[in-house]
């Protein structure tokens, strides 16, 4: 996976609204996600569930009740075929590998949503970028 490219993240988000274990999970949510990768970070705003925008951002996450922040180096281990020991979920790789997740009740209300997101990132970049 080093040194493929990733998958641009407004892309993932896309496609993860065509799913239906990301949307099922993700129903109801009104707020911020912010998802940070190395230096590129993006917030996407949500409204009872529906995406409603999705563009760059600065890395800090400011008000976002969900965000996800890891080095470039982690988001390819997370997203890799097949993931080392512990980079397999948000939880293990931020227990174990220092992704930081933001510590919020939405953050682990969305959990299965998000856990199903890096799926889809996954999925993604397995395909190509």
């Amino acid at each position: 996976m080093k040194g493929k490219p990733m998958r641009d993240f407004t892309d993932v988000l896309h496609h993860a609204t065509e799913d239906f274990e990301f949307s099922r999970e993700m129903r109801y949510y009104t707020g911020k996600l912010h998802v940070t990768i190395g230096e590129q970070a993006w917030e996407a705003a949500y409204d009872d569930g529906r995406l409603v925008s999705v563009e760059e951002a600065g890395t800090d996450p400011q008000d976002a009740a969900i965000a996800i922040t890891g080095t470039r180096e982690q988001w390819e281990e997370m997203t890799a075929e097949h993931p080392r020991p512990f980079f397999q979920s948000l939880q293990s790789s931020s227990i174990k590998h220092g992704v930081q997740l933001s510590n919020t009740d939405q953050f682990y209300a969305y959990l299965p949503a998000l856990n199903r997101l890096m799926q889809i990132f996954r999925q993604l970049n397995v395909q190509g970028a």
